[in-house]
C-alpha cells in the first residue's frame, strides 16, 4: 500500500463534535478530546475516558452485564514494524483500521471480536480479513509472527457461522474448511486459534484437527462413525488416507498454511491428489487461502492458476522479521561450535527458552547428550519421535519446563512460541527459506529476538544465503560478507539437494573420553597378553611332565 493509502485509513471527523463549532468553552479535557478526535490511527486511550459520565456503582453493573462479551484475558499490543507491502487484484477491499470496525462491515458479533487477543489488526490481518470475508482468492506472503494465522482463521468462523444459520440442519457435521498443513505441530496450533475464538459455543463452528485416533474411527466399519466437524485442519499425508471416507461435496473454504511447503517436492503429490478430489467432488464455490512467509516465484505462479481474479497480498517477501538481530559467528570448526555455544551459555547469552537448529536427527541426538552432560536443561524434538513425544515436549517447553529445545526443520514452520528469545542456526540452512522460518520463531509479534549463525570452512556457499536475507531484512553487514559474494541458481539447487559433510559432533573431552578408553583397551589387551603367556607357560609344563612320565614308562618296559 502507499503513504496515502495509509494515511485515509480510519480518519472521521465529527463536525457536530464542539472541536468543530463555535463554542469556545474552555474545559479540563479539551486538550484530550482534541487528541482524541484526531487520533485516526487509535494509538491513544485516555485512562479516564467516560469516568465523568458513570458512577462506580454504574460501571461495575455495566461490567457485569458485559461479561459474557469480555475477553478474559488482556489485549496485546502489537509494536511490529511497518513494512513495504504490494498488493494487487481488481477491486481490492478497503483494509481494516481496527478490529471492532469488523462489526459494522462485515456483521461480526461483539462477542466474537472479544475473543480477538490483539488490539489492533496487523498488516497482513489488515489486508486479508475483509478479502477473506469478501469471497475473494487470497495468496498472501508476510514475515514469520506477523498473525497470518489468525488473518485466516477470524474470517473462516464468520463465514462458516453465517452458513450454519442458514442452511440450519442440513449441513450440520459436514466439511465447509480444510485447512492444509505441513506438520501436526501446526495443525495443533491452528486448532487452539479456532478454540479461543469459539470458546463460548456461541460461534456454532466446529473444528478438528485430523489426528490418528479420528483417522481410525472414520475409516472404521462402525456405524456410528463420527463427523469430522464445520472445519477439518490435516497434514497432506494423512488427509490422503482419508479421502474415501469424509466427504467434501460442502466444501466452501480452503487454505494451504505454508503453501510454498506444501506444493515442494516433500508433499506436492499428496496436495496435487487432494486439490484433483476437491475439484471432483464440491458442488459449491471454492474460496482459496495460501499463505507463506515465504513464495518463490514458482510457486506463485502455481498457485496463482489455481485461483479465480485473486488478490495478491506481498507484505516484505523473502524477508526476515525486523524485530530479529541477525549474527553470523565463524566457529572453525565443529568443536568450535560446541566451544561457542558453552561459552554463551557461562556468559549469559542464552536466556531462556532457546531453540537450536540442525541439520538431520542424528546430530540432534548427538548435540542434545553433549548439552546433557553440561547440565544444561535440554530436549530434543524431530520426526523420528511419536505423535505423543513431540506434544509433550512442546508442552513442556510453552510451560518452561524445558529451557533448551533441540529441533530439525520439522519445528522451523508456523509453530508459535511465544517470548523465544534466541535461535541458533547449529548448522547453517540449505535455502533462504529454511533460515527466514527457523529465525522466524523468535522476534514474534513485535518482540525483538536474536538469532545467531554457526559457519565453518564447509559452509562457505551455504552462509552466502544467510548474507542475502540478513542484507534484505535491514541488517548490518560486515565488509568481509560482501566480499564473499552471492550464491548461483546451480549452487542454491545442489545445496537443496545434498547438505554440506559434516564431522560428528563433539569437543576436545571426547577426544581424551577416546584417548582414555584407547589407554584403557591397551591395558585390558596387556593383561589378557600376560593371562595368555601364562596359561601357555603352564601347558608347556604339562607336556614336558607328560613327556618325561612317558620316557620313564619306556625305560621301563625295556628293563622288563
Amino acid at each position: 500500500m502507499d503513504f496515502f493509502r495509509l494515511l485515509s485509513r480510519g480518519a472521521k471527523l465529527d463536525h457536530d463534535s464542539e472541536i468543530f463549532t463555535k463554542k469556545q468553552e474552555k474545559k479540563a479535557d479539551d486538550s484530550e478530546r482534541i487528541v482524541r478526535e484526531l487520533d485516526f490511527f487509535h494509538t491513544k486511550t485516555p485512562s479516564h475516558e467516560h469516568d465523568d459520565n458513570k458512577s462506580k456503582k454504574q460501571k461495575n453493573k455495566a461490567d457485569e452485564d458485559d461479561t459474557d462479551q469480555k475477553p478474559k484475558f488482556a489485549k496485546i499490543e502489537s509494536t511490529i514494524p511497518y513494512r513495504k507491502s504490494n498488493i494487487k487484484g481488481s477491486d481490492v477491499p478497503q483494509p481494516l483500521t481496527t478490529f471492532e470496525e469488523l462489526g459494522p462491515r462485515f456483521g461480526l458479533s461483539e462477542q466474537l471480536l472479544s475473543r480477538i487477543r490483539f488490539a489492533t489488526p496487523t498488516q497482513i490481518q489488515a489486508e486479508a480479513i475483509p478479502g477473506i470475508l469478501h469471497d475473494r482468492d487470497i495468496l498472501a506472503c508476510a514475515p514469520t509472527g506477523s498473525g497470518k494465522t489468525l488473518a485466516y482463521v477470524l474470517p473462516l468462523v464468520e463465514l462458516i457461522r453465517k452458513v450454519n444459520e442458514n442452511e440450519k440442519s442440513s449441513s450440520a457435521g459436514m466439511i465447509k474448511g480444510l485447512i492444509l498443513v505441513p506438520t501436526k505441530e501446526l495443525a495443533t496450533q491452528v486448532l487452539e486459534q479456532f478454540t479461543i475464538l469459539t470458546a463460548s459455543g456461541r460461534a456454532g463452528v466446529k473444528a478438528n484437527v485430523l489426528s490418528k485416533s479420528l483417522l481410525a474411527r472414520l475409516t472404521s466399519d462402525s456405524s456410528d462413525r463420527p463427523r469430522p466437524g464445520d472445519v477439518l485442519i490435516a497434514t497432506p499425508l494423512r488427509l490422503v488416507r482419508a479421502l474415501n471416507v469424509i466427504g467434501l461435496d460442502s466444501l466452501r473454504h480452503l487454505v494451504l498454511d505454508e503453501a510454498d511447503r506444501l506444493f515442494d517436492t516433500t508433499f506436492a503429490e499428496q496436495t496435487d491428489q487432494i486439490l484433483a478430489t476437491i475439484a471432483k467432488t464440491r458442488q459449491s464455490s471454492l474460496q482459496k487461502t495460501f499463505l507463506s512467509a515465504t513464495m518463490p516465484s514458482s510457486i506463485e505462479t502455481m498457485a496463482l492458476n489455481l485461483m479465480v481474479d485473486p488478490l495478491r497480498i506481498f507484505i516484505s517477501p523473502g524477508r526476515a522479521a525486523a524485530t530479529v538481530d541477525q549474527k553470523l559467528v565463524f566457529a572453525g570448526s565443529e568443536s568450535g561450535k560446541l566451544v561457542a555455544i558453552r561459552q554463551m551459555v557461562k556468559g549469559g547469552e542464552l536466556p531462556p527458552p532457546v531453540l537450536i537448529f540442525v541439520q538431520s536427527v542424528e546430530r540432534a541426538n548427538a548435540l542434545m547428550h553433549e548439552l546433557v552432560y553440561d547440565g544444561v536443561n535440554v530436549d530434543v524434538i524431530h520426526g523420528e519421535r511419536t505423535e505423543s513425544q513431540r506434544k509433550a515436549v512442546v508442552e513442556k517447553f510453552k510451560k518452561a519446563q524445558v529451557w533448551v529445545l533441540i529441533c530439525t526443520d520439522v519445528f522451523a514452520r508456523g509453530i508459535d512460541v511465544h517470548g523465544v528469545n534466541v535461535v541458533i542456526n547449529y548448522d547453517v540452512p540449505q535455502s533462504a527459506q529454511a533460515y527466514i522460518h527457523r529465525i522466524g520463531r523468535t522476534g514474534r509479534a513485535g518482540r525483538t529476538g536474536k538469532a545467531v549463525t554457526f559457519f565453518t570452512k564447509e559452509d562457505v556457499e551455504a552462509v552466502k544465503i544467510v548474507v542475502n536475507v540478513m542484507r534484505e531484512s535491514g541488517c548490518e553487514v560486515q565488509e568481509w560478507m560482501t566480499r564473499m559474494g552471492k550464491a548461483d541458481k546451480q549452487m542454491k539447487k545442489q545445496l537443496k539437494r545434498k547438505p554440506a559433510e559434516r564431522d560428528e559432533i563433539g569437543t576436545q573431552q571426547k577426544k581424551l573420553k577416546a584417548v582414555e578408553k584407547k589407554h584403557m583397551k591397551a591395558e585390558r589387551d596387556k593383561r589378557e597378553e600376560a593371562k595368555r603367556k601364562k596359561e601357555e607357560k603352564k601347558r608347556r609344563k604339562k607336556k614336558v611332565a607328560a613327556a618325561a612320565a612317558s620316557s620313564d614308562k619306556e625305560d621301563e618296559e625295556e628293563e622288563d
